[in-house]
């Protein structure tokens, strides 16, 4: 530190503790960032830029950390803030997430759990999530919001949102222009997101959110009545959101679909996503449902799984359509044994079909940010 950026038409200096913007619990670093350059009265790439001019930052998910950017960016800031009082490495994603996703997850794609940003350059084709009351008692992002199961604030028991109501356009406060003292406006037409009404959660959505939090923090759950840790009790979780999501595309007569009224859930009600994109990829809407449901299984006892087994006379096959966890082993060994069959010739599936275009156009539109949830 102390050296001046040439790159800069102003010959700044970089100074230790000559950043004064506190961060607070539970902040992104994306927020941070933010607002210490808004504080400065410059925008966010300009300031990144002064200090690490050599990387491309915000071309990255800087909220899941700098571990695999460049570590020493967290002693930058801890040497640039006041005191050394900003330390950054605890509010990252991948320290947050690693007791369930393990450090591989991180390494290879996208990381479960996580709400991607899914940019191109420093365009998002997902919003930043956020609750319009929660930004206007404070003007910061938190890091539940990239949290793929937080679908509402707890707080102020509303569903989150993602776009602006006036504009309809995506919520990116990384584009913030440096006349912007607070990131709770518009970076297209500059109006506040505060004054935005939001849909009120109802009781099963809050029943939901709030245990899935609990369990998070606490590292304890129930899961089909037995008491497990939080990395088990997202797997298993995780395991019923794709069973819905297959029971959804096939028809009612399916042992899967059967399997599912049996647990008292309606096939009509399933919810099919558009896009046949991943979990953390959908929209807040499919995610809520996908995850309500889940949970209504994830709270039953082994004894009501095991009779659903029994009556729809599903098969284990049927329930291996992927590895499932260890921990449902038990209750699996339930279903039919499998027939031995001889294998069938299957039609290549047209890539004109009307489910195949659909999709398609589906993944357009979301690019495009037509009618974005």
């Amino acid at each position: 530190m102390g050296t001046t950026n040439t790159r800069l038409t102003k010959n700044y200096r970089i100074k230790d503790s000559s950043i004064k913007t506190a961060i607070y619990p539970d902040e992104s670093i994306t927020s941070w960032l933010i607002r210490s350059a808004l504080d400065c009265g410059t925008e966010p790439l300009v300031f990144t830029g002064f200090y690490w001019s050599e990387y491309r930052l915000w071309t990255y998910d800087l909220d899941r950390g700098f571990e695999s950017i460049e570590p020493q960016i967290y002693t930058d800031i801890t040497s640039l803030s006041i005191n050394d009082s900003v330390k950054l490495q605890s509010h990252s994603l991948y320290s947050i997430l690693y007791e369930i996703n393990g450090e591989n997850t991180f390494i290879n794609g996208s990381p479960k759990w996580i709400i991607p940003r899914s940019s191109r350059n420093r365009i998002h084709h997902i919003g930043q999530f956020f609750c319009p009351y929660c930004l206007g008692e404070k003007s910061y992002l938190r890091n539940q919001w990239r949290l793929a199961w937080n679908f509402g604030c707890l707080k102020h028991n509303v569903l989150l949102k993602n776009k602006c109501n006036d504009c309809k356009t995506l919520y990116q406060p990384h584009l913030l222009s440096a006349d912007n003292r607070h990131l709770n406006n518009c970076h297209k037409c500059g109006e506040s997101l505060v004054t935005q009404q939001s849909t009120s959660l109802n009781q099963s959505q809050i029943t939901a959110l709030k245990k899935l939090n609990i369990t998070f923090k606490k590292d304890i759950g129930s899961c089909l009545g037995h008491s497990v840790n939080k990395k088990t009790y997202f797997s298993v979780l995780r395991y019923f959101i794709n069973l819905l999501r297959r029971a959804a595309i096939i028809k009612s007569t399916h042992a899967i679909a059967l399997f599912i009224e049996k647990l008292n859930i309606k096939h009509e009600e399933l919810c099919s996503p558009k896009t046949g994109l991943t979990f953390e990829l959908l929209p807040l809407t499919e995610r809520e449902s996908l995850l309500i449901n889940a949970f209504s299984i994830i709270n039953l006892t082994k004894s009501e799984v095991v009779t659903a087994i029994e009556q729809s006379n599903i098969t284990q096959k049927a329930l291996s359509f992927e590895p499932y966890p260890k921990e449902l082993q038990l209750i699996f060994e339930h279903a039919l044994n499998s027939k031995v069959a001889s294998p069938k010739k299957t039609r290549k599936v047209s890539t004109e079909s009307i489910a195949y275009l659909s999709r398609k156009w589906e993944r357009i539109k979301r690019k495009l940010h037509i009618d974005e949830q």
